[in-house]
């Protein structure tokens, strides 16, 4: 009897701890699905999101390229991929009425650097984008995310999925045509390097733009 009262027991405990596994489980997807929101980029709700956010994609994208392009030019590809991935993107000031840019980050399914991998919404973003790829999608220009954080003031993240540029093949080619001097730079620092054997126009990852809420506008002065 004892022993037949315990396996009722144990069975009863382990019905009643896989019962409140699965509610768990089910709150913390809920919660996941809480946490990130698309918008569209159309809406005049986020009008200066956009407008703040795309400036800033297009301005990183030519300096990017205007950079990389001089330094092949004056010092060869093996020191522009050192310059490239050491290089740290300056915010840019606050503007009083304006949302602020609080973080600028280049981050891809297939990472180079590790210190560029992408978070979970940034995941998210990568997967809707690879997915409308492989399923002959029309691609969107630019994405728009709004983020809820525990704890923490809503952020606003701004996408461009960025191409390889018949310039990035220099050091994101196919490996075989790599310099010898851009291979031992990449086998040295990057030897978890996943980021080559790219063609021209292939989708290469995003830029991804993270703004907060505006800046207070400065107070009116009482004459």
């Amino acid at each position: 009897w004892v022993y037949t009262s315990c396996m009722k027991t144990c069975l009863w405990l382990t019905l009643i701890a896989s019962g409140v596994l699965a509610l768990a489980a089910a709150d913390s997807a809920a919660a996941k699905e809480k946490l990130t929101t698309w918008v569209d980029p159309a809406d005049p709700a986020v009008a200066a999101i956009r407008q703040t956010g795309e400036q800033l994609i297009n301005r990183v994208g030519h300096m990017l390229i205007f950079e990389v392009d001089r330094t092949i030019a004056d010092k060869g590809v093996a020191k522009a991929v050192e310059l490239m991935h050491l290089k740290d993107l300056t915010l840019p000031k606050p503007v009083p009425g304006q949302p602020r840019v609080t973080a600028i980050k280049r981050t891809s399914l297939a990472l180079r650097n590790p210190a560029n991998r992408p978070d979970i919404a940034d995941q998210e973003a990568l997967e809707l984008i690879n997915t409308a790829l492989k399923d002959g999608e029309d691609v969107p220009t630019l994405l728009i995310q709004r983020l809820a954080l525990p704890n923490l003031p809503l952020e606003w993240r701004v996408y461009r999925p960025i191409t390889a540029m018949p310039l990035c093949l220099k050091c994101h080619g196919p490996l075989d045509e790599l310099k010898p001097e851009v291979k031992a730079y990449l086998a040295q620092k990057y030897p978890q390097d996943q980021a080559v054997g790219y063609s021209a126009n292939q989708w290469r990852g995003v830029i991804r733009i993270s703004l907060a809420a505006p800046e207070p506008a400065p107070a009116a002065k009482v004459k």
